[in-house]
Order: C-alpha cells, then structure tokens, then sequence
C-alpha cells in the first residue's frame, strides 16, 4: 500500500472508530492488513494532524484537527483549545505558560510559531502544555494578549 494509501486508511479508521492509543490504532490496522511500526504511525498522525480530542464520554480519543476538518469542508465547533494562560511572574517576564486541551499542543504549536515566529525565541510543547519564551518583553506581551482571549472560559 502506498504511503497516501495508508494515510487515507489512518484518517478512515480514526474518523469511524473511537481509538485513544496508537496502540489500538495499530491493532486495527494489523487486522486490515497492514502492519506498521509506532514509530510510522506517529510520524503519519502528526503528518494527517490527529490530536487528541474529548470523546462523549469524557475520555480523550483521536480525531482530526480543527484545521485539517476546515480543509476537507467539514462545519466544526469553533472552541478554543486553551485552558489557561499563567500569570505574569517577576524575573520570567519574557515566558508564558499555557495549558491546553490534552493532544492540541503540537497543532498550538504549529499555529503559534506560523503566526508569532519572529516573535518567538522559544517554544516547547507536551502533550497539555506549552512554554513559550518570547524574544522581547513586547513581544511577550502581544502573544499573551493573543492567548488570554483563545481562552475556553468557565461560563461556556
């Protein structure tokens, strides 16, 4: 199977089944026939943009990122994937810290480092977090002003 086959098989399986690890994903795929190693599968979900997403039963499974349902015409909830952006703290004036929804930071990353890149100095992401080190204290300020209106608030 050619790789564009397989990565179309990956957003078939992820859109149709509620999977929550690559694991999972690889057994499904095993039992159609194609057997992958994770370290394939990862760089093909980070490739298709397969996030972790809140499923309804309030557990986290994959599913497409916000971007990649747009681009394929998908009508999607608009909800912001910030949780929280920490407090300004003397002497760490140049970082922000921000929790996100589990499995959304690498697609936050993206979207920050595309918009903010000659801003940005730094930014490391795990799978609920991002440090941001901006270059200048403005600089701090304006992505911060940014993502503290991203953020979900507790009255929606």
């Amino acid at each position: 199977m050619r790789k564009r086959e397989r990565l179309e098989l990956i957003k078939k399986l992820i859109l149709e089944h509620k999977i929550s690890t690559q694991q999972e994903l690889l057994d499904i795929l095993e039992n159609a026939g194609q057997t992958l190693t994770q370290a394939t599968i990862s760089r093909d979900m980070n490739e298709i943009g397969i996030i972790k997403i809140p499923g309804p039963d309030g557990s986290y499974i994959y599913g497409l990122s916000k971007d990649k349902l747009r681009q394929e015409g998908h009508r999607i909830d608009e909800t912001p994937s910030i949780l929280a952006v920490s407090p300004l703290v003397d002497g760490l004036e140049k970082m922000i810290h921000v929790d996100v929804v589990p499995g959304t930071s690498r697609l936050i990353k993206r979207q920050l480092l595309t918009k903010y890149k000659e801003m940005i100095f730094s930014l490391i992401a795990d799978d609920d977090s991002l440090l941001l080190v901006a270059k200048t204290d403005f600089y701090q300020q304006v992505i911060r002003q940014k993502l503290e209106s991203m953020v979900v608030s507790d009255e929606q």
